[in-house]
């Protein structure tokens, strides 16, 4: 059976300063990860900027019952096996918003909608976006500004190959 791990529910929001001020001053979360638009919280969730997370997963096709409200939450998932999951899902007859594509910082993903049309995303780990984008010849340092993901953290990833 392919494996398919759930991370962490990812939270859309208006204001993601206002957002990341909250949660670290009232919960005291550390940010793990500050993509600007997209910030993940260490061992909690992550907040999206409500408008950026609307283009990315609807593209451009955004009209009024595509809005994220009602459906602002969104369950994310890692699986090494993308395209076997997705196979998997196409076969459950379930709304998809968007099939596999390749995401501007290089993480292949997929999106539907669950029985109570809350999104479902299903992507591959980042550390695998990592080694693909090593494979293919790039330095640690083009893969760090392509995947945004901090050089360090593009060097740990590729020792343990």
């Amino acid at each position: 059976m392919d494996k398919i791990k759930f991370l962490m529910p990812v939270i859309f929001v208006e204001d993601i300063k206002v957002s990341k001020d909250f949660y670290q001053n009232i919960f005291s979360l550390e940010v793990e990860m500050d993509f600007g638009e997209n910030i993940i919280f260490r061992d909690a969730f992550s907040i999206w900027q409500k408008n950026h997370a609307e283009k990315i997963i609807y593209q451009e096709n955004i009209d009024s019952e595509k809005k994220l409200w009602p459906n602002n939450v969104e369950l994310y998932f890692e699986t090494v096996n993308i395209e076997s999951i997705w196979l998997k899902i196409i076969s459950s007859k379930v709304e998809i918003i968007h099939s596999i594509k390749e995401e501007s910082w290089g993480q292949r993903v997929f999106r539907f909608y669950d029985p109570d049309k809350f999104i479902i995303e299903v992507a591959e780990p980042m550390s695998e976006v990592i080694k693909r984008f090593h494979q293919r010849g790039l330095s640690e340092e083009n893969i760090s500004k392509k995947t945004q993901m901090p050089l360090e953290a593009v060097k740990k990833c590729l020792s343990k190959e």
